[in-house]
Parts: C-alpha cells; structure tokens; sequence
C-alpha cells in the first residue's frame, strides 16, 4: 500500500526545505507551487482566454504571464482572486490525482505532496498523514523579505486569506516547528523522515 503524505504550512514556513530534503532521499514529491508554476509558464490557450475573461488581460504579453502583476492584483480583488484559483486549482487537482494514481501502480512506498493551502480546500482527509510547518509570523517575514523582495503590507495579506497556525496544528498529524537555526529545522525534519520510512 502507498502511503500519500501531505505537507503544508504557510507562507515563508519552510516547506521548500523540507520538500529538498525528501528528494534527496529518492522519495517522489509532487510540488503544487511547482504545478502553478508550470501553468504559467506554458500556458494553454484555455488559462489566456480564461485570464483575458477575468480582466487580467493586460498581464499577458506575446504569450507570456506577468505573473507579479497577478499577483499584485489579486490580492486586492476578492472576485479576481476567486475566479483566477478555480481554473489554477481544477488544473493542480488533477495532476495531483493523476500523480497519486501513478505511484500506487508504481507501489512506491510513500510520496509525499507539497499543498500549501491543504486546509484552505479542505483537502486533509485525502491524505494518510498530514504534516504542517509551523514558523512565527516576524520569522517567515525576514525569510521571504530576503528571498522573494515582499513587502510587509502584501505578507500580511497573504497571512489573512490562509488558515492559522492554530488551526493546522489542530488538524494535523505530524507538527515541525522552524523557529531556531538551519541545522535545528534539518535534523527536525530528518528525524521524522527516519521515522516515517523506517
């Protein structure tokens, strides 16, 4: 039997970290920023039509996505926002499915899915395991300041529209906290990896 394993948690906690550490343990791993990704960087013809009938038109040049000025935009317009994540995550949805059907005919072990808004969707009791990365507010902030240029003000947008750390300990089955050093976080995640493979 393939165990699916879900990890979540959000922005800036350090999911990426842990998703590096997976793989380099031969372990597949399916990345939903990494699916989102890929949409926009080969975009169908059906995600431009669906993005010029949404209003965000202007964000397509010769085929290609501003996906920051996406981004910007919909963090401002509830409606946007709402209508642009039911086209992205009907798409995710179905390569997550396809990918999961794969390995367990594959019989792999384990695999492991990146869903940074696994509780936003309700989608926890899909999975066999659910771990969440949990990060105080000030310690995603400095990561992603440094990493991705965000501005305070978008940061705490993004924190408004996800679910709470409270909640996702609530509901999780696995909890690793990423408050203190680089090596703490590392051995943290491999101590669990160890547990779960063993």
């Amino acid at each position: 039997m393939t165990i699916v394993i879900a990890v979540t948690g959000g922005i800036g906690s350090g999911k990426s970290t842990l998703t590096k550490e997976v793989a380099k343990r031969g372990i597949k791993i399916l990345d939903s920023d990494q699916q989102v990704s890929l949409i926009y960087k080969n975009p169908k013809r059906s995600f431009i039509n669906h993005l010029k009938k949404i209003g965000l038109g202007r964000a397509i040049k010769k085929n290609k996505i501003n996906k920051a000025m996406i981004r910007d935009e919909i963090f401002y317009n509830k409606k946007t926002k709402l209508e642009l994540e039911r086209y992205i995550f009907k798409e995710v949805r179905k390569n997550r499915s396809n990918f999961i059907k794969l390995e367990k005919k594959r019989k792999s072990k384990v695999v492991f899915l990146d869903i940074p808004l696994l509780f936003e969707n309700n989608l926890s009791k899909k999975f066999d395991i659910v771990i969440s990365i949990i990060s105080k507010k000030e310690e995603r902030f400095k990561r992603l300041k440094k990493s991705r240029k965000i501005t305070k003000e978008l940061f705490n947008k993004i924190i408004k529209s996800q679910t709470s750390d409270l909640a996702r300990k609530k509901d999780s089955d696995i909890v690793i906290y990423n408050n203190k050093s680089m090596k703490d976080y590392l051995k943290k995640i491999n101590t669990i990896l160890d547990r779960i493979l063993t």
